[in-house]
């Protein structure tokens, strides 16, 4: 399995606070039959900071990756971030102030929960014109989207890229993401599922609970999609595999 989106990096947001958990969460996720990780700390555009953030994104990931071989953890780690998207998305997207995920032209966007269907359809839409792959993170954990979860089928349509976390799918972050999720996998509108993990004791890197989780529940192949075909297509930068034609 390959997880694309995971706060794994320590010391940059409110995911690992130090390389000793970091590697905990490694260990985790190499357990757990993940081979390779994204690591997606937190990043905003207009950041005034934003060069001098991304070199130090990528050194804290060299200094990991030193981490992960002294312990004989057999994790692959590439780079990006999860971007919040403010007004100031163009010039962002101008200057090149933000990272891909692994390099690729798929680009992990995020928003305020309370955020309107319509700015995020218009965020999606201009990283698209700008010859990106719109990554949403976590659009079953939006409120607008609870109520209108037909959207996920518009934005699928789009080209909009749909990642689940997967304790949204485990029913860990309430009711109402867990109600959402399963209309987006029941309807086959989701591309990619992730751990989006945090830490070593809740939101962790296992995706073990949920890879078995999809297998006994959906469609067959789904799991397989969600959690390793399609997130190898985004790191090797190809086009993805739509639930149809698995």
């Amino acid at each position: 399995m390959i997880d694309l989106h995971c706060h794994l990096l320590p010391s940059l947001d409110d995911g690992s606070p130090s390389l000793e958990v970091s590697c905990a969460m490694a260990r985790q996720a190499v357990a757990s039959g993940v081979r390779q990780i994204v690591c997606t700390p937190h990043c905003v555009t207009g950041d005034r900071d934003a060069a001098k953030r991304i070199r130090r994104l990528q050194q804290t990931a060299e200094r990991l990756r030193e981490e992960l071989v002294r312990n004989q953890i057999p994790l692959t780690l590439s780079v990006g971030m999860e971007l919040l998207c403010r007004s100031s998305l163009p010039e962002t997207l101008e200057r090149g102030d933000f990272l891909t995920l692994a390099g690729s032209r798929y680009l992990l966007i995020e928003f305020s929960f309370q955020t309107s269907l319509s700015r995020i359809e218009w965020v999606a839409e201009t990283v698209k014109q700008r010859g990106y792959f719109p990554v949403l993170a976590h659009p079953e954990r939006y409120h607008a989207v609870w109520r209108t979860p037909d959207c996920l089928l518009a934005w699928f349509q789009a080209g909009y890229v749909l990642q689940l976390d997967k304790d949204s799918i485990l029913g860990r972050f309430g009711r109402e993401c867990a109600r959402t999720a399963d209309w987006a996998l029941r309807h086959g509108l989701s591309h990619i599922v992730a751990s989006d993990a945090h830490d070593a004791e809740r939101r962790t890197t296992d995706l073990e609970e949920v890879w078995r989780f999809l297998r006994r529940r959906y469609q067959p192949g789904y799991a397989e999609l969600l959690l390793s075909r399609n997130p190898g297509r985004i790191v090797a930068d190809r086009p993805l595999v739509m639930p149809e034609e698995f």
